[in-house]
């Protein structure tokens, strides 16, 4: 019996080929894009799950209340990983981590960059990260480092590297062990771990219990009482810091990925959000294919349904016909999923290049095949439900005179499928819209420094030890015009300190402050405007004990004037600047202060003259630094340069919701293109006589575009609305976001009914032009 229902259904697929053709095509691109956003989703929930003690695995986090409410964060004081191993019963393993990038290291005689972490051995413990030779948790207790395979094999071009030696900074480190590739699905990136007691050496701020820059990882033992821990964790921080406005909790690593976003020291969701988009996305997807496939087999009802009548005259059940319509549909479906299968190879790489993702179609990975197969027959079954159930309904005498369909309430039904597609896909071209705008505006925002003409050098081997030598080299250069020095990059700055005493400070209420240090002259090349008093400057010996800070620390502070002389802990405020634009583009502009150090800066920053020289100045910078350097390579970016690349980040969300937005609209009109065909094969007699009584072909054109431009108009008028709540609930959650606009909305409504009309009017304009004759000789 199946074997007849397929035989049947193949015979059906090749007899009508339009109609295969456009429900395949829909359906396959439906399913492609399904099969991507299937991929994206079961990486995102897939998370950390290789780790054996997951449900035990926590990170440690920190409130701090604030003016402004309750901020919320992953670095915490460096004492409390030991305050865990030794005082907290309910902790099995604490680890502190630290990450860097674009480390200089020498190895044999060459000087190469890595990335990777300080870690405590047991975050071996805690994380699965299986060894391939040697024991990483015994290699840092030894002062050893540990290796990703594909690290091994890249510095050293072989995966067994145990032995091997790695310097820096005139430090040398023997390879302890080799652990296997870190998945790509892991909260943990590195490639390799230094021991931590290293980075300890050279950072007496990790004894303080108020300076909060390194990560703590937990892995307690089972059954504990995190909300107990959590008191007891939060009262001991209070009274070794001295602060009451901070708190502490264990935030469990199988959340940490997909609920991220906290609201005043509440979880407030995250990439789960994402997540639920991309599933209703795909429901939607799936849902535009499956009308395109209703729309034109009801459409071609009335071609069917003297087959239906035969068989129900030889005897067959409307069961018998139900399945064998629900047969082809399944059957149609299946050729579909193989299509898109093969499109979603193709452009994976593609799709993986726009978003920064790594996603693997893995053929050997039963559960995708298993999905794969569930989304084909629910496809199908979807697809197939309503022309099965319509069709083998017709009365058997109607159906074998051709008069099996109520042609109004076909009609009818087609309208409303037709509605709800393109309700579906301007709502995605209003969101695709909005995005690409929020993103312009944030790339568009006025930045409060000179992007321009500014180099970010790595201060690497003894640059930044002698960095006035280096500084008094490059004033010999014509091209450059300032140079300075700090331990941050313009765009991004790292630690924080809460319990600062400054003027007017009411008890129990904390600001957390971004501290960085910078070096003489460091406004001025980077650009950043005084608001009033001054930047560091060489002829004040008093400097080494002032500090600078932004507009933001004003106004968070309450400092009244004058502000220049007010003592913030034991420094006095000798300059106030500008707010500028850091860390998060489009987030408020968080509280900072500087204070002034004259060397040992990872960053030298240069401003070099706008002219077409700038190559030449730049050759001249580099023979500076090799002079001083010279064991060390040049490494340098411009800042714009810099600032574009996170961008392209952002740039590759919008990419992929305009792909997915026109991945809609096209199913959309591929259906309603098949349906304007079959609709105008149908009145093709009807057209022949209006053009023999003299309609012209702009008449007949209107006569058959109207009714099919007629959902997609009242798609508009419902979507619109909806679109414009949900579009201001969107923007409200970013701080920094753009405002909507009419032409937004007017812009996507244009766009749908142009390409409507075009997929019509092809369709209209073609029966129009059709001779009247062949389709009459037979009357």
């Amino acid at each position: 019996m199946l074997k007849n229902y397929l035989k049947t259904a193949w015979r059906n697929l090749l007899k009508n080929k339009t109609s295969s053709f456009i429900n395949v095509s829909g359906l396959a691109v439906g399913l492609a894009t399904s099969i991507i956003i299937m991929l994206v989703v079961v990486n995102e929930f897939g998370y950390d799950k290789f780790n054996v003690n997951l449900k035990d695995i926590y990170l440690l986090m920190k409130n701090q209340k604030q003016v402004d409410g309750i901020s919320t964060g992953d670095a915490t004081a460096g004492p409390m990983a030991a305050t865990l191993r030794n005082e907290m019963p309910e902790t099995k393993y604490a680890a502190r981590v630290a990450y860097f990038g674009n480390k200089v290291m020498r190895i044999d005689n060459k000087t190469l960059y890595g990335s990777g972490m300080y870690a405590e051995p047991d975050i071996f413990n805690i994380m699965t990260f299986p060894a391939m030779e040697g024991d990483p948790v015994t290699a840092l207790k030894n002062g050893s480092i540990v290796l990703t395979q594909q690290a091994a094999k890249k510095y050293f071009g072989i995966e067994d590297a145990i032995g091997q030696v790695i310097s820096i900074n005139k430090d040398a480190f023997k390879v302890g062990a080799v652990v296997r590739d870190i998945p790509s699905n892991s909260s943990i990136q590195f490639e390799m771990a230094f021991p931590f007691s290293y980075y300890a050496q050279q950072n007496d701020w990790l004894n303080k219990w108020d300076d909060n820059r390194i990560q703590t990882w937990v892995q307690l033992r089972p059954n504990a009482n995190i909300a107990s821990l959590n008191r007891r964790l939060t009262r001991l921080l209070q009274v070794r810091s001295d602060d009451k406005t901070v708190s502490l909790f264990l935030n469990p690593l199988s959340r940490l990925r997909l609920y991220s976003r906290f609201t005043n020291g509440v979880p407030d969701g995250g990439k789960i959000d994402m997540v639920y988009l991309l599933i209703a996305l795909c429901a939607f997807v799936i849902l535009i294919a499956c009308i395109n496939f209703m729309n034109i087999a009801t459409a071609r009802s009335e071609h069917r349904s003297r087959e239906v009548g035969v068989r129900k005259v030889l005897g067959a059940s409307r069961k018998i016909i139900i399945c064998q319509f629900l047969s082809e549909a399944i059957l149609m479906t299946f050729i579909a999923l193989l299509l898109a299968i093969i499109l979603a190879q193709a452009v994976l790489p593609a799709f993986n290049q726009f978003t920064k993702n790594n996603l693997v179609f893995s053929f050997s990975d039963w559960s995708v095949w298993l999905l794969l197969i569930s989304i084909g027959l629910f496809t199908g079954l979807l697809a197939g439900s309503y022309p099965a159930f319509f069709l083998s309904k017709f009365k058997t005498i109607k159906a074998l005179r051709g008069a099996g369909i109520d042609g109004k309430s076909g009609a009818g039904l087609r309208k409303v499928l037709v509605t709800i597609q393109f309700v579906i896909s301007i709502f995605f071209i209003v969101g695709t819209i909005v995005i690409y705008k929020q993103i312009n505006y944030v790339r568009d925002r006025p930045l409060g420094y000179d992007q321009e003409n500014m180099i970010d050098i790595s201060a690497t081997g003894d640059l930044g030890k002698k960095y006035e030598i280096f500084k008094n080299e490059l004033k010999k250069i014509p091209g450059v015009v300032n140079t300075t020095a700090g331990n941050d990059n313009v765009l991004q700055f790292g630690g924080s300190v809460t319990g600062m005493d400054y003027p007017g400070k009411t008890p129990g209420q904390e600001i957390s402050v971004i501290v960085s240090s910078v070096a003489y002259d460091w406004t001025k090349t980077v650009g950043i405007k005084m608001k009033e008093g001054r930047d560091f400057n060489p002829s004040f010996s008093t400097d080494s004990n002032a500090c600078i800070i932004n507009e933001a620390t004003v106004q968070k502070m309450g400092l009244k004037e004058p502000i220049i002389g007010t003592r913030i802990d034991n420094n006095i405020v000798i300059g106030v600047f500008k707010d500028f634009v850091f860390n998060n583009p489009s987030g408020n502009i968080a509280p900072m202060a500087l204070y002034l150090q004259t060397s040992n800066l990872s960053h030298i920053l240069v401003r070099i003259r706008n002219d077409n020289n700038w190559r030449k100045t730049i050759a001249q910078i580099e023979s500076a630094a090799k002079k001083i350097n010279q064991d060390y390579p040049f490494d340098y970016t411009f800042s714009n340069d810099a600032f574009q690349a996170r961008f392209d980040e952002w740039a590759s969300v919008g990419t992929a919701a305009s792909l997915f937005g026109g991945m809609t609209i096209f199913i959309a009109c591929l259906g309603l293109f098949g349906l304007s065909s079959f609709v105008a094969e149908r009145r093709s007699k009807e057209i022949s006589i209006r053009k023999v009584f003299g309609a012209d072909v702009k008449s007949l054109w209107l006569l058959l575009s109207k009714d099919f431009l007629k959902p997609v108009f009242i798609a508009m008028l419902i979507v619109i609305p909806v679109s414009v709540l949900l579009a201001h609930f969107l923007l409200k959650s970013i701080t920094y976001h753009t405002a909507l606009t009419w032409w937004m909305f007017t812009l996507a409504a244009l766009i749908t009914m142009l390409l409507a009309l075009l997929t019509v009017s092809f369709q209209g304009i073609r029966a129009a032009l059709s001779n009247p004759i062949k389709n009459l000789r037979n009357e």
